[in-house]
C-alpha cells in the first residue's frame, strides 16, 4: 500500500471519525434536551388537566360534559392526548375519556400493562390526592394504529373523583426534529471525506508535516473540546483545508443548538397561538405573527368567557429559543387559568402574575395587554403590564389607548404588583390595534427606525380598508420600509373593529 493511499485512509478516518463523535454527542445533547422539554409538556398538560378538575369540583362537585370536553381538546405533539383512567370500585380501569377506547376496561396486565402498573403504584401509596409519576412503555393496543411504537406518559391522581389523568406521547414524534440534525450530521461527514481526498491527492508532499498538526487538533475536538482549531499560515490546498476545518467546527457548535432550538421553539409557538380568526358577535378581528430569524416569544390569543364577554390578549416574551417559548407557553396557560378565576382585567393579571413569578427564571418577564370586550355594554375593559399601548382608532384620529402609571410593570418580575382596570367605550367603525414593540423596533440597511408614528401613519393612511386588507398593509408598510434588512424580533399585530 502506498503511502499516498495510507495517508488517504488515515486522515479520512480521522475526519470521519472526528465529525461523527462530534456529531454523536450533539445529537445526544439535543435529544437529552428534548427528552427534558417533552417531560415539561406533559407535565404542564396533566397539571392544566388536573387544575381543571380541581375547579369543577369546587363548582359542580361531579364531573361535567364541559370538562370532558376541555380534557380532549388538549393535544400534545402530533398524536399524543390525555386519557382519563378510573379507579372507583364500580368501574376500576375503566377509561372514561380516550380517542378510541372510551368504556373499554383496562385492567389485561397483558394488553395494558402501563395502565395496571399505575393503578397498582397508587394503590400501594395510599390513592393520595395529586399522587404522580412519569411512565415510559409501548403502545400495545390497536389505539391509532401505531402499536409497538415507544411511549413516555405522566399520570396525577385526582382523589375526589377516584381519576387518573394520565397525558401521554409517542417518543417518535418527540424526536422528530433530531433527524433534521442527524442528516445534517451525515451530509457534513461526506462532504469531508470528499474533500479530504481531493486535497491529499494534489499535495501530499507538501501535506505531511502539517496534517501532524491536523490530526492533533482533530484528537482534541474528539474528546468534545469544540474549542480548538489549527493554524497553519501556508496557502495551500492544507492551509485552506485548516482553514474550512475551524469554520467547520464553528459553525457546528452553533448550528447543533440553533438548529434543535428552532425547530422546538417554532413548533412550540405555533401551536400554542390560535388557529384561524375567532368569530365573536360585533367583532370583526384579525391577526398575525411573523417569526423572526431566531425564535422569540411574542404571543396573542382569544378567549370566550361567556356569551357577551371575550377576553383578548398580546404579548412578549423576553428570552428567545426554548427557553423563550416555554415561558410563552407558561404565560398562556396562565393567562387563561386566571381569565377562569378572575373577572376583571387587573385582577386577572395580578393573578397570573403570581402564578409566573414562582414558575419562570428570575432574568425573564412577560409583558402583555389584556382586554374584555362587552357586547352588552359595548366597552372594552383592559389593563397593561409592560406591553406597547396599543392605538384606538376613530374617524378623525388615531393615537394611544389611556395608560395608568401602575400598568407599566411586566409580569414575572414582583409578586405583589397592583394593576388598574381602564375602559373605554366603543361605537361602530372604531377600531383597536394591537402590536408588540417588534414593529415599531424595526430598522432599515440606514439604521433607520420605524417607529411609532411611522405606524401610527400607516394605521390612519389604510384605516378604511376591510380589516383583513388592513392587516396586510400594515405589514407591507413595515416590509417596505426594511427592504432587504432581517427582523431581528417577532412582529405581531391584532386589529379589532367595531361592527
Amino acid at each position: 500500500m502506498t503511502l499516498r493511499t495510507k495517508l488517504n485512509l488515515v486522515v479520512l478516518f480521522e475526519l470521519i471519525a472526528t465529525v461523527s463523535i462530534v456529531g454523536y454527542f450533539a445529537l445526544q445533547h439535543s435529544k437529552q434536551e428534548t427528552e427534558s422539554l417533552s417531560r415539561e409538556i406533559l407535565r404542564a398538560r396533566t397539571d392544566y388537566a388536573f387544575a381543571l378538575c380541581e375547579r369543577y369540583y369546587a363548582t359542580d362537585g361531579v364531573p361535567t360534559e364541559e370538562l370532558y370536553n376541555r380534557i380532549k381538546a388538549v393535544h400534545i405533539f402530533e398524536e399524543g392526548y390525555i386519557t382519563v383512567i378510573s379507579m372507583a370500585d364500580s368501574n376500576m380501569g375503566e377509561l372514561l375519556i380516550h380517542p378510541t377506547g372510551e368504556g373499554e376496561l383496562a385492567l389485561d396486565r397483558e394488553k395494558f400493562p402501563h395502565i395496571r402498573d399505575m393503578i397498582d403504584e397508587i394503590n400501594a401509596g395510599g390513592r393520595h390526592h395529586g399522587t404522580d409519576k412519569f411512565h415510559e412503555y409501548y403502545q400495545g393496543t390497536s389505539a391509532r394504529g401505531r402499536q409497538g411504537e415507544a411511549k413516555l406518559g405522566f399520570y396525577k391522581y385526582f382523589a375526589p373523583w377516584q381519576w387518573i389523568l394520565l397525558t401521554s406521547s409517542y417518543r417518535a414524534d418527540v424526536y422528530s426534529s433530531t433527524e433534521v440534525i442527524r442528516q445534517r450530521i451525515i451530509e457534513v461527514i461526506l462532504v469531508v471525506g470528499v474533500l479530504s481526498l481531493i486535497f491529499l491527492n494534489l499535495t501530499v508532499q507538501h501535506i505531511l508535516r502539517p496534517l501532524q498538526a491536523l490530526i492533533a487538533v482533530t484528537k482534541k475536538v474528539s474528546t468534545g473540546n469544540l474549542d480548538a482549531s489549527i493554524q497553519i499560515p501556508t496557502k495551500d490546498e492544507i492551509g485552506k483545508l485548516a482553514t474550512h476545518f475551524n469554520e467547520m467546527l464553528s459553525s457546528l457548535k452553533q448550528n447543533t443548538r440553533v438548529w434543535q432550538e428552532l425547530a422546538i421553539a417554532r413548533r412550540l409557538q405555533s401551536e400554542m397561538l390560535p388557529q384561524g380568526r375567532p368569530v365573536v358577535r360585533g367583532l370583526e378581528i384579525e391577526a398575525k405573527s411573523i417569526p423572526a430569524t431566531e425564535v422569540g416569544g411574542d404571543f396573542y390569543d382569544f378567549i370566550v368567557l361567556d356569551e357577551n364577554r371575550m377576553g383578548i390578549m398580546i404579548g412578549d416574551v423576553s428570552g428567545k429559543g426554548i427557553s423563550g417559548a416555554m415561558v410563552m407557553s407558561s404565560a398562556m396557560s396562565a393567562l387563561r387559568f386566571a381569565a377562569d378565576q378572575c373577572r376583571d382585567t387587573d385582577q386577572i393579571l395580578e393573578f397570573a402574575n403570581r402564578l409566573l413569578v414562582r414558575d419562570i427564571q428570575r432574568h425573564m418577564f412577560v409583558a402583555v395587554f389584556f382586554a374584555i370586550y362587552d357586547h352588552s355594554k359595548r366597552t372594552l375593559f383592559y389593563t397593561n403590564a409592560g406591553q406597547t399601548m396599543p392605538i384606538f382608532c376613530t374617524q378623525d384620529k388615531a393615537d394611544f389607548l389611556q395608560q395608568s402609571e401602575a400598568d407599566r410593570f411586566p409580569l414575572g418580575i414582583r409578586s405583589e404588583v397592583k394593576y388598574a382596570q381602564n375602559s373605554i367605550k366603543l361605537n361602530p367603525g372604531e377600531m383597536l390595534v394591537c402590536y408588540t414593540d417588534g414593529i415599531v423596533e424595526l430598522f432599515n440597511n440606514k439604521r433607520e427606525n420605524y417607529g411609532f408614528e411611522r405606524f401610527k401613519e400607516s394605521i390612519t393612511r389604510h384605516a378604511e380598508r376591510p380589516v383583513s386588507e388592513l392587516l396586510t398593509s400594515l405589514l407591507e408598510d413595515a416590509k417596505n420600509f426594511v427592504e432587504a434588512t432581517p427582523y431581528s424580533d417577532d412582529v405581531t399585530i391584532v386589529i379589532i373593529k367595531v361592527t
